[in-house]
């Protein structure tokens, strides 16, 4: 039989310090969610904003891969290069990536 033991760590509370910290995180974490909604909203009504790396915030909690735009150009040209008409491009966890293709498409580089 497992014994049960009740540990009292007392009553906790954050300084005002740190919860106006936290108060603002909270509040940049819920504004970014905002501007990516909008963002994502965009990008399914194939809308022909130019996007640009500010709409992303890096997320320590996600996998992704962040690339400096050059490589992201690069990579872009090589998906659209190799895509047909009947394909459908996935881009997952690289948003440069994603905001090339999405500006080459709108630009009319790539038909």
């Amino acid at each position: 039989m497992i014994a049960k033991v009740a540990i009292d760590f007392g009553h906790s509370e954050l300084s005002g310090d740190t919860l106006a910290a936290l108060q603002e995180f909270y509040n940049d974490r819920d504004s970014q969610d905002k501007r990516f909604q909008r963002l994502k909203l965009a990008a399914e009504s194939n809308s022909q904003q130019v996007l640009s790396m500010d709409m992303f915030t890096e997320d320590w909690n996600a996998s992704q891969f962040w690339y400096n735009d050059e490589t992201a150009m690069i990579l872009a040209k090589e998906i659209l290069d190799e895509a047909t008409a009947d394909m459908c491009i996935a881009v997952v966890s690289a948003p440069g990536a994603f905001i090339q293709i999405k500006n080459l498409l709108v630009s009319g580089v790539h038909p």
